[in-house]
């Protein structure tokens, strides 16, 4: 039975995919990488992560120094950010079964407690933040491990095809949103547990398996 649900941030709770092309472009200008354009976004979603950062210039040793400068620059348009809709009311009803809620993200710790604070959705047990963007299964592991809980006891939600195989490789259910970055046929092809088109399913998939 499920006991604790982790969620992702970014592109799973929080619709912040337009605003970070924004932060990306700004330094696109900085330092000389090709912009994201709106209309190239379906083929660049459509792309692994390092299939992306090549289509744009992005050499993969400087992805470290951009992931701090972007989560800088992330926390000074928080309040520009929106929730999806349909998610605040997924998080208040999985409290209110009992459950533990965690969130694991490459965004920064400031800038996730801030964004909850803000939506009042500041119910969550634990905020767990890594820069590392290759690294989300060590973290999903130390987290089962911290918390003494068995992989059947866990379940991750979220949007991206790394998220699913780092489930996969701890052997942790996951369920992947199809609004956020990476779409349905990248995911599907991850092979999640469950694939969710409007946060509601959530719910529906979780209502049986809680304890």
């Amino acid at each position: 039975m499920i006991k604790h649900v982790i969620f992702d941030f970014d592109g799973t709770i929080v619709d912040s995919i337009s605003l970070s092309i924004e932060l990306f472009n700004e330094l696109a200008d900085k330092y000389k990488f090709n912009k994201i354009v709106y209309n190239q976004l379906d083929y660049l979603r459509s792309l692994s992560f390092i299939e992306r950062c090549r289509a744009v210039k992005v050499p993969l040793y400087k992805i470290p120094m951009l992931g701090i400068e972007i989560t800088r620059n992330y926390r000074k348009i928080i309040g520009e950010l929106r929730i999806f809709e349909g998610v605040y009311e997924v998080i208040h009803w999985l409290k209110e079964q009992g459950l533990e809620l965690s969130i694991i993200s490459s965004n920064s710790n400031e800038n996730v407690k801030a964004f909850l604070k803000e939506n009042n959705i500041d119910v969550f047990d634990g905020i767990y933040c890594s820069r590392n963007l290759f690294g989300k299964e060590k973290i999903i592991n130390r987290f089962i491990k911290k918390h003494n809980l068995e992989k059947d006891e866990v379940i991750y939600i979220g949007d991206e095809y790394r998220d699913i195989m780092a489930c996969k490789i701890n052997d942790v259910k996951v369920i992947a949103v199809s609004w956020g970055y990476d779409p349905p046929d990248m995911l599907i092809k991850a092979g999640p547990d469950f694939i969710v088109d409007s946060p509601p399913e959530i719910i529906q998939f979780l209502s049986s398996r809680a304890s």
